[in-house]
């Protein structure tokens, strides 16, 4: 199985999780830019992979593919260590900084025309990933205006001369992930269910872990109870060792 993670993606503890209780299983991690994820799914590029789209919004995943969210992030606004943005604590308000200018890592034109258009199927190592992204935060450095970024991306890409704060009054980003309808199947459902906290051992699980046999199951102790009391030499409870029953215990008389 396949995944494809974008920029701010940390999928590590997940793809642990999973070689560890599936080792039969091979998983690998391929990392792309945002655009383009859904033509990847959907060309079979990847078998699963994130989804990221701006809170509430209509994702364009179409009856082709499956998603599933798993959480919700941040907006953050990155400035160069000289705005005034700087001066804030923790975060900023729209009203505050809906003023200044802005940049969009998908508009800033990075493309060489003596280069071949990029390859959204081609995974992206380094500084290739996030080159967008990248770009603008140059931009922001020499102060020349803002960039609004998911948290993770931002974190992700942090600079010494960049400071990053949260922006309240906009929405932020549900992240998921999506898979083709066609290629459903136990493997992926169960790393979906990985991905959702699914404990190990659950009886949902349809795949096999791989171990050569499972521990045999703790006795109850009802069945335990039963065997101790048909066990020979064993006392029934409250007799003690050795009396006879309907006698008087040894050392005392029949009352008369």
């Amino acid at each position: 199985m396949r995944l494809g993670a974008i920029p701010g993606a940390t999928p590590d503890k997940w793809v642990t999780r999973w070689r560890e209780r599936y080792p039969d299983f091979a998983l690998s991690v391929d990392r792309f830019d945002e655009a383009g994820q859904l033509e990847r799914l959907r060309a079979g590029t990847v078998d699963v992979g994130y989804i990221r789209f701006p809170e509430n919004a209509q994702a364009p995943t179409g009856d082709d593919l499956h998603r599933v969210w798993l959480y919700r992030e941040a907006p953050v606004v990155c400035a160069s260590r000289d705005h005034w943005v700087a001066a804030a604590e923790t975060s900023v308000t729209w009203d505050e900084i809906s003023a200044e200018a802005f940049f969009d890592p998908a508009e800033l034109d990075t493309f060489d025309a003596e280069q071949p258009a990029d390859d959204v199927h081609t995974p992206k190592l380094g500084a290739d990933l996030a080159a967008g992204e990248r770009m603008a935060l140059e931009v922001v450095a020499s102060g020349a205006g803002l960039v609004i970024l998911p948290n993770s991306v931002a974190r992700m890409l942090a600079r010494r001369d960049i400071v990053i704060r949260e922006v309240e009054g906009l929405p932020g980003y549900d992240v998921g992930l999506a898979w083709r309808r066609e290629a459903d199947g136990p493997v992926i459902q169960e790393f979906i269910g990985v991905a959702r906290g699914r404990k190990p051992g659950s009886g949902r699980s349809e795949i096999s872990t791989g171990a050569d046999s499972k521990p045999e199951p703790k006795q109850k102790s009802g069945a335990k109870r039963a065997a101790a009391r048909a066990a020979p030499g064993r006392s029934r409870p409250g007799q003690k060792p050795a009396s006879r029953r309907g006698q008087p215990p040894r050392g005392r008389r029949r009352p008369r």
